[in-house]
């Protein structure tokens, strides 16, 4: 999965509720990672709906709110990146083990085929 980016500038249809658009929509587990760091206003504040997050504020307040989800973003995307290389390193490790292993059945029949 690429990174998930703001695309848009804040867009509002009453000057209270404001919308950015994303690059694409954010897979469960991005979620998971972007509410960690936004656990304070999130279920007050901020609102997904496919690829865009809406987020209630006075005008005054707007500048903010969109630099602090632009954080957000790029801490979740850091944290979302390791925990697919960690996921990716732990399989290829796994795999690994596995071909080990299968040597060392193979070596073992061959040692042994002619007894």
């Amino acid at each position: 999965m690429d990174e998930i980016k703001r695309t848009s500038g804040p867009q509002t249809m009453d000057g209270r509720r404001w919308e950015v658009q994303l690059s694409d929509t954010p897979s469960r587990d991005w979620l998971g990672y972007f509410k960690e760091f936004s656990a304070e206003v999130l279920p007050q504040r901020v609102e997904f709906d496919r690829a865009a997050i809406a987020f209630k504020s006075d005008e005054a307040q707007v500048a903010h709110w969109v630099e602090t989800i632009d954080r957000w973003i790029a801490s979740t995307n850091a944290k979302h990146r390791a925990a697919l290389e960690l996921g990716h390193r732990a399989r290829f490790d796994r795999f690994e083990a596995e071909e080990k292993e299968r040597d060392r059945i193979r070596g073992l029949n061959e040692r042994f085929k002619n007894l």
